[in-house]
């Protein structure tokens, strides 16, 4: 990939892909709750409770921008499958339900984010979002942006949490046998 130009500013594509697929890798889990904008800058609830609260306890959501869409798609699993196949181009139709974040990966030039969705008022239960964009940031409940680093850091810090909790109840579960 190569460079493109977002405003005055040069930005390399790859590193935004790798952006992009890194925000929604950490944010599995997490829930699009609203949406603002269009296609020049797109803003998006995320709701990460489990994540969020590392960094206030009374947060419960994230907010991410993306900035001169280049690809948003939706690609549906319908339900039931016999269902004929659709495609959801606009960015209130793909946003229309909430989307269960599971995983983000990179192929060619977008991300694909799989996702779940359990609203059974409509006719697909998750599907393949596939984003490409020229810039992405991340935000806290109260706005403030996040730098990708502290950002992963937040999610480390979860995670090394958690991890030392299994290891305890392990430890307690075998004292007490």
């Amino acid at each position: 990939m190569g460079l493109g130009v977002s405003g005055n500013f040069m930005t390399d594509l790859t590193n935004t892909l790798d952006d992009i697929r890194e925000i929604f890798s950490i944010l599995h889990d997490g829930t699009t709750s609203t949406w603002t904008g269009d296609r020049n800058l797109l803003s998006l609830k995320i709701d990460s409770e489990w994540l969020a609260e590392r960094i206030d306890k009374s947060f419960k959501s994230f907010y991410i921008e993306c900035g001169q869409i280049e690809k948003i798609e939706f690609h549906p699993w319908m339900n039931p499958s016999t269902l004929p196949q659709t495609l959801l181009t606009e960015i209130d139709d793909i946003f229309k339900a909430s989307l269960e974040i599971l995983s983000a990966d990179i192929e060619s030039d977008f991300v694909k984010i799989i996702c779940n969705q359990h609203n059974t008022d409509f006719d697909y239960c998750g599907g393949a979002l596939l984003l490409n964009c020229t810039s992405i940031k991340i935000f806290d409940q109260d706005k403030r942006k996040i730098t990708l680093d502290h950002f992963n850091s937040i999610c480390k810090s979860y995670w090394d949490d958690f991890s030392k909790e299994i290891e305890q109840s392990i430890i307690d579960k075998n004292n007490r046998s």
